[in-house]
């Protein structure tokens, strides 16, 4: 099973993301102070139109992708294959020429809901999705799964009763570009976030500091609600859970779980440590959110003060 990249080779920013750092920084903290409150993504930040794509197949085992600039899910079960096609803006795409192959067989899929589409597959085990307008997405299926509800479950609670966490997040809207962010919690409600080259900001109880980029001057404002951390990046909601198999990172067996938060809708992949829980590893795909975390310290002694 293939670990994500480390995170001394993460995205690196290009220039074009650095002129857009503030309001990316301040459309990740939207997304984190959302997971922080136990909820999920809003649907709002995210320009999420009025229409809503279905929810993954009760029972399929559900994998996230990235076709250019669209978010994509493949839901696979009861001998059927199902994809969720989102825009950049967060719409779910609807009258879309798709098509499903797995090998030398294609099978062309029919509209199931706004921005869904499937196909009778039975047996697939590697399966091409094929999009009019961008290019195709390649899903491995496993061979088997198993249920990996309690597992997620577990790691939500152990990541909830950590009394520190810091890790780095690659964040990307599209296939180029993008944020690397090294973000600091310390429970109950304090919080710090550095964007490579760009804004950074201290969160502690109702007050808040942010700055647009190193040696810039402090702007002091409120934090309300007051945040509180640490939260599981994935917030409250976790559907379609399954373990994909076993895997290593730093060293530590993990489960490889995959799963989904449809109210968002984002879709998850996680190493989850076999031994306490804690993730190690998590990529989402959602609307103009591609993100990876490498999940570094757990309960160290990280302090986070009211800058100078």
């Amino acid at each position: 099973m293939t670990v994500p990249t480390p995170a001394a080779s993460f995205l690196e920013v290009s220039s074009r993301s650095q002129r857009s750092f503030t309001a990316l920084g301040a459309l990740v903290l939207v997304a984190f102070c959302s997971a922080c409150s136990g909820g999920s993504v809003n649907r709002e930040s995210l320009n999420v139109g009025v229409e809503r794509a279905p929810a993954p197949p009760r029972g399929a085992l559900v994998l996230g992708g990235e076709s250019g600039s669209r978010a994509v899910a493949l839901a696979v079960g009861r001998g059927r294959v199902t994809a969720t096609v989102l825009s950049p803006a967060g719409e779910p795409l609807s009258g879309l020429k798709v098509s499903f192959a797995d090998g030398p067989r294609v099978v062309t899929a029919h509209a199931c809901g706004h921005g869904c589409y499937s196909a009778a597959m039975p047996r697939a085990s590697q399966v091409e999705l094929r999009l009019s307008g961008s290019r195709p997405v390649v899903f491995r299926v496993p061979a088997s799964s198993r249920s990996g509800a309690a597992i997620v479950a577990r790691a939500t609670r152990a990541t909830r009763s950590l009394s520190s966490l810091v890790y780095v997040e690659s964040l990307r809207s599209g296939p180029k570009g993008g944020l690397l962010t090294t973000w600091e919690l310390v429970a109950p409600n304090r919080v710090e976030y550095r964007i490579r080259g760009g804004a950074s900001a201290i969160v502690i109880g109702e007050r808040r500091w942010d700055r647009d980029k190193p040696g810039k001057r402090w702007r002091r404002s409120q934090q309300l609600p007051p945040l509180r951390v640490p939260q599981p990046a994935w917030g409250s909601v976790a559907t379609n859970a399954y373990v994909l198999g076993k895997a290593r990172v730093d060293g530590r067996p993990v489960w490889v779980v995959s799963f989904a938060n449809p109210t968002t809708p984002a879709w998850f992949t996680a190493w989850i440590d076999r031994e306490n829980y804690r993730p190690l590893r998590l990529q989402m795909a959602a609307a103009a959110h591609f993100m990876t975390h490498h999940y570094v310290d757990f309960n160290g002694p990280t302090a986070i003060n009211p800058p100078r």
